[in-house]
C-alpha cells in the first residue's frame, strides 16, 4: 500500500470577478457557479448572533477567519431576528433596523419603534459583515426575517410588529391570537398589508446596503410554516427590485429550496440520501442545512455531511460553539465541536480536488455493500459509512484509473487496488466510514 498523504490544507482564497455574482451552475444546476464563473460547493458552519448580537457585540471576522482556516466558505446569517432582546436565559440584544423615537412606551417599557424610519448604522455592519466574509472568500445566506420567535407568545409580545410596539398603527397579530403565526392575517401572510408594506421598505434598504455583494444569497425567512405564498412574493419583490440593480442574487425559497424542505433536514443518512435524490427534480442546489434537528456526536455528523455530498448536497452545519455568551459555557462538549468543524474541513478540502459538478449520485454505482456514490466518465467518488467491503461499477472509467482511500476523519490518503472498466471489489484499510475516490489518469 502506498505511504500515506494528508489532503492539502487549501485556505479559501478567492479573486471574483467585479461585474458577476453568485449564481447556479449552468452546466449543473444543483451547484453554484462562483461570480468568476468557476463551479462552486458550499460547505459551511455558522451559528445564530454573526450579525445580529449587539450586546455582547459579536466578533464575527475572527468567526470568519475560524472558516476560512478549515477552509470553509459559507455561513448562514440572521439580519433582523425581530425582538430585540430575547429571554433572560438566552441573555442576548440584537441589532434592530428602526429606531424607537416613541412616542409612546412599547410593552418592554422603553419607547415605541417607527417601522418608517431605519437607523443607518444598522445596514452599514451588515455591508461590513458581508465585506469581512468576502475577503476570506465565504459565501453569506442572509436570513431577512425570522419566524421562529413569532411563535412564542413572550418573544411576540417584545416584537415590533406587535400592535402595542410601535408607532405606525402596523398589527401582525389582528386576531389576537397572542402570536404572529396567523397564515392567513399575521405577520407572514399575504393578507395583512400594512405589516407587508413594512417588510417591503426593510427589504428594500437591505437589498441597497448588500447589492453590491457578490458572495452572498438572499432567504426571506427562517422557520416559516404559515404562508408560502407570502415568502415567494417577496422572493418576487427582490427580484424585481434588483432588476434595475447592478447584481442579481439567488433568493430562498424561490431560486433554491430551504433549510426545511422535505426530507433533507435529517441525521438519517439512508433517509437524507433517498430525500436528496428526489429534490434532485428540483434542478436546485441542495443543502444540508441542521439548524433545528439537534447536535449529535461527531461521527453521526461526519456520516451526514458525506452522505449530503456523495448524494449531490451542499453542507451547512449550525455549530453552537462559535456562538458566545450564555448559550455556550464552553463546557466539556468543546472538544466535540472542534473535532466535527476539523471533519467538515477534511470534505471542504477534498471538494476542491474532485470534479464535483460532473459526477452525478447513482445507487445503480454499488452493486454489494453499502456505499452511497456519484460518477462520470472520468472519476467516481463512493462514501462507506460502515466501512466493510464494497462492489462497485466502474465500467463508465478508463481501464487505466488510480484508487484513493480518505480518510473521513484525517484527511488521510492511500493507495487503493481497484480495476477500472468493469466491476471493482474494494476493502478500505481500516474500520469506521471511508471514502474511496477513482480517477482516470
Amino acid at each position: 500500500m502506498n505511504a500515506a498523504l494528508l489532503l492539502p490544507l487549501v485556505v479559501v482564497s478567492v479573486s471574483w470577478a467585479d461585474t458577476q455574482t453568485l449564481g447556479l451552475l449552468p452546466a449543473n444546476p444543483h451547484y453554484f457557479s462562483a461570480p468568476d464563473g468557476s463551479p462552486l460547493l458550499l460547505v459551511g458552519d455558522y451559528t445564530w448572533g454573526t450579525f445580529s448580537d449587539r450586546e455582547p457585540e459579536y466578533d464575527y471576522a475572527a468567526m470568519f477567519e475560524t472558516l476560512q482556516n478549515h477552509g470553509l466558505n459559507f455561513a448562514r446569517v440572521w439580519v433582523w431576528w425581530g425582538c430585540e432582546f430575547f429571554s433572560d436565559e438566552i441573555g442576548r440584544r440584537n441589532f434592530i433596523p428602526c429606531p424607537r423615537p416613541g412616542p409612546g412606551t412599547a410593552r418592554d417599557a422603553l419607547p415605541k419603534w417607527d417601522l418608517d424610519s431605519f437607523e443607518d448604522g444598522f445596514f452599514t455592519r451588515l455591508a461590513e459583515v458581508c465585506s469581512a466574509a468576502r475577503e476570506r472568500g465565504i459565501v453569506l445566506q442572509l436570513t431577512l426575517f425570522d419566524a421562529w420567535n413569532i411563535k412564542h407568545a413572550e418573544l411576540w409580545a417584545a416584537h415590533p410588529f406587535h400592535r402595542d410596539n410601535n408607532v405606525n398603527g402596523v398589527d401582525g397579530d389582528p386576531r389576537d391570537t397572542g402570536n404572529g403565526t396567523d397564515g392567513e392575517q399575521g405577520f407572514c401572510s399575504l393578507g395583512n398589508p400594512a405589516v407587508m408594506d413594512a417588510q417591503r421598505r426593510f427589504i428594500e434598504r437591505v437589498v441597497r446596503a448588500v447589492n453590491g455583494f457578490d458572495n452572498i444569497l438572499l432567504e426571506i425567512a427562517n422557520e416559516n410554516y404559515y404562508s408560502a405564498e407570502w415568502e415567494l412574493e417577496l422572493c418576487r419583490y427582490i427580484h424585481e427590485l434588483e432588476a434595475e440593480l447592478p447584481r442579481q442574487h439567488l433568493v430562498m425559497p424561490l431560486d433554491l429550496p430551504n433549510h426545511d424542505y422535505g426530507g433533507i433536514k435529517t441525521w438519517d443518512i439512508d433517509k437524507l440520501h433517498v430525500g436528496l435524490l428526489k429534490a434532485r427534480e428540483l434542478g436546485q442546489p441542495l443543502i444540508l442545512d441542521t439548524d433545528g434537528i439537534g447536535t449529535p456526536d461527531s461521527d453521526r455528523g461526519r456520516r451526514a455531511f458525506w452522505t449530503a455530498f456523495t448524494s449531490g448536497g451542499h453542507v451547512s452545519y449550525l455549530d453552537e460553539s462559535l456562538q458566545t455568551g450564555s448559550e455556550w459555557k464552553g463546557d466539556t462538549r468543546g472538544s466535540r465541536w472542534e473535532a466535527q468543524r476539523a471533519e467538515l474541513g477534511v470534505l471542504a478540502r477534498f471538494s476542491r480536488l474532485v470534479r464535483f459538478w460532473e459526477m452525478t449520485p447513482d445507487d445503480a454505482l454499488v452493486r454489494a455493500g453499502r456505499a452511497f456514490a456519484m460518477g462520470s466518465d472520468r472519476e467516481l467518488v463512493a462514501y462507506l459509512p460502515d466501512g466493510g467491503e464494497v462492489t462497485l461499477d466502474l465500467s463508465r472509467l478508463p481501464e487505466q484509473a488510480r484508487g484513493t482511500w480518505v480518510d473521513p476523519r484525517t484527511g488521510e490518503m492511500t493507495g487503493a487496488e481497484v480495476t477500472a472498466g468493469n466491476q471493482s471489489v474494494a476493502r478500505p484499510p481500516g474500520g469506521g466510514d471511508w471514502v474511496l475516490w477513482v480517477r482516470a489518469q
